[in-house]
């Protein structure tokens, strides 16, 4: 399943850590800095497949750890519930959270 930019950039803020190096600095340039697979690989010192390859492996990473933990997912809707004020909706996001297996 590709993801857009914008999903892959949200996914990034969260897990860049989890990746290697070359795969966070080419989701970088490509999802944050709008950057072509040409100019990643001038930037990078390393061929178009290559970044590529990078990019394809960052942004499984991504998928299967969001997958996995959900992390975005909860960051996004703890925000919109203290954005709105919704006590109620935090508290119901985070116990949602906490008690999952």
């Amino acid at each position: 399943m590709a993801l857009s930019k914008i999903q892959l950039s949200q996914l990034l803020s969260v897990y860049a850590d989890l990746l290697t190096e070359k795969q966070r600095d080419a989701l970088t340039m490509y999802c944050d800095c709008d950057c072509s697979l040409a100019e990643i690989a001038d930037e990078t010192g390393i061929s178009r497949q290559g970044v590529r390859d990078a990019i394809l492996k960052g942004e499984a990473t991504l998928i299967s750890l969001e997958d996995a933990l959900s992390f975005s997912k909860l960051q996004t809707e703890l925000s919109v519930a203290v954005e709105q004020g919704d006590k109620e909706r935090v508290f119901e996001v985070a116990k949602h959270f906490v008690s999952k297996e």
